[in-house]
């Protein structure tokens, strides 16, 4: 074998073992922790408030969808933020010290240990909701709004939530409902496409411009209707339309965003829902790019496609319908 084969071949043999071993490495950051939540007693029916981002220009009024939850030993009702994109819930400390301080029935139930608060307690609606063991994240809000009416965020209702569970998203009415089986008068009027639960994150195969697509629904991204690579970004967008750019908080990270008009529309059997918009983002992480491009998925659905229809997010029967108004 000559000198130069042999080291081609060697860089070859690297690369391929590097690329496979680099896959395994992302899936095992992909998968999340054994799920802490159980949901009982639904089905869990509660109106969601959305949260308005008015300091980005223009202003977004759907910035985040925001549950209200009540808590043992606090007259307040408080709000969890909701996040299909995060596979399980978490809470913020700041807000949970200053519940600590306000409601003193709270100062044990809701004082972290060294790996998150034990046995967390809430309902959503009538139901129950119990975490084994919840994380602490810091940041928050470190004292309660003076209006006891204004929505005070705890932390994020993530996937976990979903587990074995059927949601009904009423955009229109802004209801959150949770049910065990999807209720009859909603089944018979939906269209469905298949759904995938792996790792709690909500896998959609959708229409794009003719083209079946896998696409991650995370509700987290509200600002947003799709999400998706540059190339896919550019191929979308309206010829010459401007771009807006905004700096983008994902958790502790500061991303930017970048977004323009375009005439694509998502199909879900006959139904057709206009994007209007699509968006870039720069600045994630190296395990997401490659996660994003191993997976061959197609990009992140927010909330904003849907704001005028109803979803069905079917985790057992393993498909997500869409009810048109």
């Amino acid at each position: 074998m000559k000198p130069l084969f042999k080291v081609l071949l060697a860089v070859l043999v690297v690369l391929v073992v590097s690329a496979i071993g680099g896959y395994f490495y992302v899936r095992k950051q992909f998968q999340p922790p054994v799920n802490q939540l159980t949901v009982t007693q639904l089905p869990a029916t509660s109106s969601f408030v959305w949260d308005a981002d008015t300091t980005a220009r223009p202003a977004i009024p759907h910035s985040a969808m925001l549950v209200p939850v009540t808590l043992p030993g606090c007259a307040r009702t408080c709000y969890l933020q909701f996040d299909t994109g995060a596979p399980y819930s978490v809470l913020y400390d700041n807000p949970l010290a200053a519940l600590r301080v306000q409601y003193p029935a709270t100062s044990t139930t809701l004082l972290p240990q060294a790996d998150g608060v034990h046995n967390f307690r809430y309902t959503i609606g009538k139901a129950q909701a119990q975490a084994r063991t919840i994380r602490v994240l810091h940041g928050g809000a470190t004292q309660l709004p003076a209006d006891s009416t204004a929505p005070f965020v705890i932390g994020t209702l993530g996937s976990d939530v979903l587990a074995e569970q059927v949601l009904v998203i009423d955009y229109a009415n802004r209801q959150f409902n949770l049910y065990a089986a999807v209720p009859d008068s909603l089944a018979r009027r939906a269209t469905y496409v298949p759904m995938s639960f792996d790792s709690r994150r909500v896998m959609l195969n959708m229409g794009l411009q003719g083209e079946s697509k896998q696409m991650l629904f995370d509700s987290g991204s509200s600002a947003f209707a799709l999400i998706t690579n540059q190339s896919t970004w550019k191929s979308l967008a309206r010829p010459a339309a401007p771009v807006q750019t905004a700096a983008v908080k994902s958790w502790n990270k500061t991303l930017t965003s970048y977004t323009v008009p375009t005439a694509a529309a998502l199909q879900v059997g006959p139904l057709t829902m206009p994007l209007r918009t699509v968006t870039y983002i720069e600045g994630m992480d190296w395990w997401q790019m490659m996660l994003t491009r191993f997976s061959g998925l197609g990009g992140m659905l927010g909330n904003e496609p849907f704001v005028e229809h109803t979803v069905i997010l079917d985790v057992a029967g393993g498909r997500f319908g869409v009810v048109q108004k």
